[in-house]
């Protein structure tokens, strides 16, 4: 009996192996159609009153007798949802818009100054957007951006999720956010998140008039320099704050630094203080940052803020000995010091500014909702009002 039930596995294996051989080499497995279909990279979203403007970087590959690369064409379609503005793709060019490629969403300041679910729920409703996509908001016209010629990159969604990357994440110079935790924060207790802010910037500065024996080596060769310097690069270092859905305040870029301190894991960040003589710029090889929230008085809470930065040298403002360049962790506590205190009241500002306009970042009422459910209850809309914060900073060697 044992040597017949393993014959009948082999032939039940070897059925299964050709059943799936057929199916490899007979089928596409749905592959996309390139001629049919618009393969949406990224949008953007403005509002007109009750109409919404929908731009869409859509990626149309090229191909030649060399290579086949892949440019992007914007294409603008409006509706009274964004689910029609998306239809009318398909009326204006006979391309159907399929999105499980779009990994990058834009909010025009029209769209940002209203609640932005109007624009992203029907995100949500659909399946075949990544909820990992990511969000950002820019002050004017998300078109306008979108048609940006980049610098750095022939598209420019494509520059601009390098300025979002988890690498500026870690350096601390970005507060990037998805789809999803966005929507995690809009719908807690809370109702609060936050967007980075998307700018353009000019990609180097005017330092002088060209002389006029360089600018006659070659008129080619000026006007190609003429055409990249026009190109902008792009920066997202402010971060929009938000409150059900609306937008409420801005950090500065140090503001985001610190909150980015407090919330994010740091790697190897730069930090620049200004001492009496000279400048330097630590290079923080990671943080700890530790948060409790604790009863303060009869009715108040207290906020407790811990951060502890490993740090190591980065640069000096002034020329140092070759022991002192030699060795990275030689740090003068007189740095250390004055940078615990610097980043001390940033984060404090942060919290104050954040505070102000009832925007809760730092997750006062999802830890009452935690740790102390029967207090939230009966102080739901003061929670947050009446929680004070208390931060400690050590900067510590790298040894």
């Amino acid at each position: 009996m044992r040597k017949i039930h393993v014959k009948n596995t082999v032939r039940y294996y070897l059925l299964l192996i050709f059943f799936l051989s057929a199916l490899f080499f007979s089928n596409d497995f749905g592959s996309t159609d390139v001629q049919k279909t618009a393969i949406v990279v990224a949008m953007g979203i403005d509002r007109e009153d009750s109409t919404f403007i929908v731009t869409t970087q859509i990626a149309v590959p090229q191909s030649s007798k060399q290579e086949t690369s892949t440019q992007s064409v914007q294409i603008v379609s409006r509706g009274k949802t964004v689910g029609e503005a998306l239809e009318e793709i398909n009326a204006k060019t006979g391309w159907y818009p399929k999105l499980v490629f779009c990994d990058l969403i834009i909010l025009g300041e029209t769209a940002k100054n209203a609640d932005v679910f109007d624009c992203l729920d029907f995100f949500l409703r659909n399946e075949y957007l990544t909820d990992d996509c990511q969000l950002a908001v820019f002050d004017g016209k998300a078109k306008d951006l979108l048609n940006t010629s980049a610098l750095i990159d022939p598209s420019s969604s494509s520059a601009m999720k390098k300025v979002l990357s988890s690498h500026a994440e870690r350096v601390g110079t970005v507060m990037p956010n998805t789809l999803r935790e966005f929507s995690i924060g809009y719908f807690s207790e809370s109702k609060s998140g936050y967007l980075p802010i998307l700018k353009t910037e000019p990609q180097q500065e005017n330092i002088g008039a060209q002389t006029t024996s360089t600018a006659n080596e070659s008129s080619d060769n000026g006007k190609n320099t003429k055409e990249s310097a026009d190109k902008p690069v792009f920066s997202a270092r402010e971060t929009a704050l938000f409150v059900g859905g609306r937008w409420v305040e801005t950090l500065t870029a140090e503001e985001t630094f610190a909150i980015s301190a407090v919330l994010s894991k740091l790697r190897l960040a730069s930090y620049s203080v200004n001492g009496e003589e000279q400048s330097c710029t630590l290079n923080i090889r990671r943080n700890s940052p530790k948060i409790q929230l604790k009863t303060w008085g009869q009715n108040g809470f207290s906020l407790q803020v811990e951060v502890v930065m490993t740090a190591g040298i980065f640069d000096y403002s002034a020329s140092q000995p070759i022991d002192q360049i030699a060795d990275a962790g030689d740090v003068p506590k007189n740095f250390f010091n004055l940078a615990e205190k610097i980043l001390s009241s940033e984060i404090e500002r942060t919290f104050e500014k954040c505070r102000a306009v009832n925007c809760d970042v730092f997750g006062v009422r999802e830890r009452l909702v935690k740790y102390e459910k029967r207090k939230l209850r009966k102080k739901q809309d003061t929670a947050f009002q009446d929680t004070r914060i208390e931060v400690k900073v050590h900067f510590q060697n790298v040894r």
